[in-house]
């Protein structure tokens, strides 16, 4: 059995669940009584001092769901340009989460589909691994399904939407499943000059339009990481017929920092 074990447990977020759990409740979200029935969300990923009490805001907003897909992508360079972890668990040393083995398989067996086992981009990937403590602050009873992707035309966008779209059906999981796209938004920018390019793509997610933001990510030379995993998951939200989302919060590295002159945009929108 695969286990992989915390990459960024220690920097990104502390490495006690307890401290963790601690951290969460100082951001002091109010939450709501009346949550979103989301089939996806937009999730920031970097350290929680950053991006922590954003992407918390989101998964606050929502009902989440047993069964989760969390698509990321890729830092590292290692393994398969669409990567599934399909067995084993991730461990958090106090909890462990087990990969959703059926649904991951199903995706990997699908007609066309690009995803493939791969464990190389899995093991010191970050952006899958900071959602799962949050996640875990809500709910303890969930599986995963983990999907590192590299930089991809948009042919493959569709393909792999396709694949993870069809995995769903077919075991019947549209109404108890939850697609994470793993993304931060624009990159050592000036405040202003990030908030101005991350509404171009924060409009394109609101209108649930994949290839809109595929396209206006790359002409407007926005480096948001997570752009593929956000195309992909908007992709399959229309196959499955939602037609919905909302900005629950976006924010920048500055308000933790202090410093304007060029900080990370981050963003939590949810999807339903």
């Amino acid at each position: 059995m695969t286990v992989r074990n915390p990459a960024v447990a220690g920097s990104f977020y502390p490495a006690d669940i307890n401290q963790t759990n601690e951290l969460i409740k100082s951001f002091n979200v109010s939450i709501p009584e009346n949550k979103i029935n989301a089939f996806g969300i937009v999730s920031p990923h970097a350290g929680y001092v950053y991006s922590g009490k954003t992407a918390f805001m989101g998964f606050s907003s929502i009902n989440i769901k047993k069964n989760i897909i969390i698509i990321g992508p890729n830092h590292t360079g290692l393994g398969a340009a669409f990567s599934v972890m399909n067995e084993g668990n991730y461990n958090f040393g106090s909890f462990n989460v087990p990969i959703n083995s059926a649904l991951a398989d199903e995706i990997i067996n699908q007609t066309d589909s690009p995803f493939r086992h791969d464990d190389k981009a899995q093991m010191k990937e970050h952006s899958l691994e900071v959602q799962i403590p949050l996640i875990h602050y809500f709910m303890s009873d969930f599986s995963i399904v983990p999907l590192v992707i590299s930089y991809v035309r948009y042919n493959d966008v569709i393909k792999a939407a396709k694949a993870i779209y069809n995995a769903i059906v077919k075991l019947d999981l549209l109404d108890d499943v939850l697609v994470v796209a793993s993304s931060d938004m624009t990159h050592y920018e000036s405040a202003e000059e990030a908030k101005m390019k991350d509404s171009i793509a924060i409009n394109e997610i609101l209108r649930l339009d994949s290839e809109g933001l595929y396209n206006k990510v790359i002409n407007n030379n926005i480096s948001m990481c997570g752009f593929i995993p956000v195309s992909i998951m908007l992709l399959i939200a229309k196959m499955a017929g939602k037609n919905s989302a909302k900005l629950i919060n976006y924010t920048n590295s500055g308000e933790a920092s202090g410093d304007y002159s060029s900080v990370v945009g981050y963003s939590s929108i949810v999807v339903y």
